[in-house]
C-alpha cells in the first residue's frame, strides 16, 4: 500500500467522546474531522467535507 493511501480505519462509537467538524472558506472541499475518544486521545483527519455532510444527512433521515 503507498504511504499516502490509508488503510482501513475502524471505530467503535462507544469508544468516541466527541466529534467535530470544522471547515474554513480557504478550502471549502476539505474539513478536519476530530475525534476525542474515551481517555483523552484525539485524532485529526482532513476529508472530503461534502461526503461528510451526505453521509450526516442520511444518519439524520435514517437513511442509512
Amino acid at each position: 500500500m503507498h504511504a499516502d493511501v490509508p488503510g482501513p480505519f475502524r471505530v467503535d462509537l462507544q469508544d468516541v467522546r466527541r466529534l467535530e467538524i470544522s471547515y474554513s472558506l480557504a478550502r471549502p472541499d476539505k474539513a478536519d474531522l476530530a475525534v476525542e475518544y474515551v481517555g483523552g486521545r484525539v485524532r485529526v483527519f482532513v476529508v472530503d467535507r461534502f461526503l461528510i455532510e451526505s453521509l450526516l444527512e442520511q444518519l439524520e433521515y435514517g437513511e442509512a
